[in-house]
């Protein structure tokens, strides 16, 4: 644990950046030093792991679920998460209004950056295209946009590509009212994604040291 590292990042971002301490693979005595230090928001990629970590741990932690989304499984992020940031597909995002009224789904839209073949998203125009068309009052609430930035690319390429997204970011922002979060930024480009805009950092070993093997 770097709880330095934890200090000086959260006094860094100040109030306006929410920081997900991405929790996958640590052990849940680490969760717990994080949240006896005032960490709440924690993230993580893997159902079964969300289910197991949230029984054993406060139930004031917000859960984030970040992970790749199967259809069969959606019932169950989607009630373990306070808020889905990998909403990448239309078939999944479609699925969330079969889910019934019972409680509200909060989600990010995931926006493609580069070209990638291993990573997911929507376009810039299919992200419209679902805001503009989204019912207003009903259980899907779009709070969002979240990204990953491309693997191998030059600082000034992940810029680019990054205040693409804060872009994107702002024009959905005057589309839906409850737009509010940008996740974007993990431990090797947070710098360059708190300049672009981004409001969510998604931060894991540089907190919490390895992961368990």
């Amino acid at each position: 644990m770097n709880l330095d590292y934890f200090h000086k990042l959260k006094d860094g971002l100040g109030a306006h950046c929410k920081l997900i301490a991405v929790s996958k693979g640590q052990s849940i005595e680490k969760i717990l030093t994080l949240y006896k230090e005032g960490q709440r928001d924690f993230g993580e990629n893997f159902l079964q792991e969300l289910q197991s970590k949230k029984v054993k741990l406060p139930e004031d932690i917000r859960w984030h679920f970040l992970g790749n989304i199967q259809s069969n499984k959606l019932y169950d992020v989607a009630n373990c998460s306070d808020l889905i940031h990998s909403i990448s597909r239309k078939k999944i995002y479609d699925k969330l209004f079969s889910l019934g009224q019972g409680k509200e789904h909060k989600i990010l839209l995931q926006l493609k950056l580069g070209n990638e073949s291993s990573k997911s998203g929507f376009t810039d125009d299919e992200i419209y295209e679902i805001i503009g068309s989204n019912p207003a009052n009903n259980s899907v609430v779009i709070k969002g946009l979240m990204v990953i930035g491309e693997n191998g690319i030059s600082a000034s390429e992940i810029t680019k590509q990054f205040s693409f997204a804060a872009d994107v970011f702002n024009k959905i922002k005057l589309l839906d009212k409850n737009v509010e979060f940008l996740s974007m930024g993990m431990s090797g480009d947070f710098n360059i994604a708190l300049d672009a805009g981004s409001n969510m950092i998604r931060i894991g070993t540089s907190l919490f040291g390895d992961r368990k093997k």
